[in-house]
């Protein structure tokens, strides 16, 4: 049987999109797929990690930044229009030229819009059909925008459950939907394999996974260490620095490592009694098989996780608090009073991929 190639591209804005596709590439690898991987950087650094044997491909990202204030994000993002603009453009033209030197099979892009090709069939994965603003006309102006670029792929696979099992609330379920081939993918977790229950004591009190683009990675992680190592707790911070080795330290009471992936990962998960992170759709997902009390810190801004907070809490799948308010020890506390409730968790698997692989002709 010849061997098909596909070119997988995550966006650059957070490591979730990287490392969602995880088990996606697994499931192709299995089924006997050539992986080339595009994308730089911490994504880069991550997939190279995890899929040592596949073919990278330098692909600029879109490298959005924040703003250090809540209040000047929004309008930091606009100002950063043209680049994206720009972006997706260049990466359009980059994919026509390097397809012709690798012939692939198959193209998949996460939430990246110029990443399609006319003649390949071109698949783009989201978790996002709306997205969240703080107004009404500007959220329905962004989903005419995006499902412009959307329509221009064969196939949108959501990475979430079909409605109403679906955790993702509003960003998935959605009135109008893209004019093409819609798939629910389902939960796309690259840790449920090492979930242990019953086999740990909560070691620590609380795994501080910290991520997203800097400054404001760089805030939230130093809220977490120095509000831990004021407490007489054991606690341990993930800080999603995948490309600096050198970023460990150890206190008394605390372990910051650089990052984390697979098992190692799943460990400090399994050991913690409380997990704290942004709560990105990504983390969610993976965290959802650990059964884990969960404290959400959206970053400031940030809609679609301020949005996500507000329904896990209201769903009780987790509890939250705002980032310029946030007290570590008031809330630990609430979150051991807290009732918390499990979310359905419907997982990916390599089976339901083959028959969406099939029906796309591949």
């Amino acid at each position: 049987m010849e061997q098909k190639a596909v070119c997988i591209a995550p966006l650059d804005w957070g490591l979730g999109h990287a490392t969602r596709c995880i088990p996606l590439i697994h499931a192709l690898a299995a089924l006997n797929y050539c992986i080339y991987i595009a994308g730089e950087g911490k994504q880069a650094s991550i997939l190279r990690e995890e899929f040592p044997n596949a073919v990278f491909i330098p692909l600029k990202g879109y490298r959005i930044h924040y703003a250090k204030q809540k209040k000047f994000l929004i309008p930091t993002i606009l100002f950063q229009v043209p680049k994206i603009i720009i972006s997706i453009i260049r990466e359009n033209k980059w994919l026509n030229k390097i397809s012709k030197q690798h012939h692939f099979d198959l193209i998949i892009s996460d939430n990246r819009y110029g990443f399609f090709h006319k003649s390949i069939t071109s698949v783009f994965i989201t978790h996002q059909l709306e997205i969240q603003t703080p107004y009404n006309w500007l959220t329905r102006l962004c989903q005419n925008i995006s499902y412009h670029f959307i329509n221009k792929f064969n196939a949108c696979w959501v990475a979430d459950s079909k409605p109403p099992n679906n955790i993702a609330g509003n960003l998935v379920n959605t009135n109008q939907l893209p004019a093409i081939d819609i798939w629910y993918m389902n939960c796309l977790s690259r840790l449920q394999e090492y979930v242990q229950e019953n086999e740990y004591e909560n070691e620590i009190k609380f795994l501080g996974i910290v991520s997203g683009p800097d400054p404001q990675r760089a805030i939230f992680e130093n809220i977490l260490w120095n509000s831990g190592n004021d407490l007489n707790y054991p606690f341990v911070i993930v800080a999603g620095v995948p490309d600096n080795k050198l970023y460990n330290k150890i206190t008394l009471k605390g372990t910051l490592y650089h990052h984390l992936i697979g098992k190692a990962l799943a460990d400090q998960i399994n050991n913690a009694e409380f997990i704290i992170c942004r709560g990105g759709y990504t983390t969610l997902l993976e965290l959802i098989p650990f059964k884990k009390k969960l404290i959400l810190i959206p970053t400031p801004g940030q809609t679609e996780q301020e949005y996500l907070a507000h329904y896990w809490h209201e769903k009780k799948w987790a509890i939250y608090f705002d980032q310029e308010n946030f007290n570590l020890l008031d809330a630990l506390k609430a979150a051991k009073k807290f009732e918390y409730q499990t979310p359905t968790f419907l997982s990916f698997n390599q089976e339901a991929l083959a028959s969406e692989l099939k029906r796309l002709s591949l």
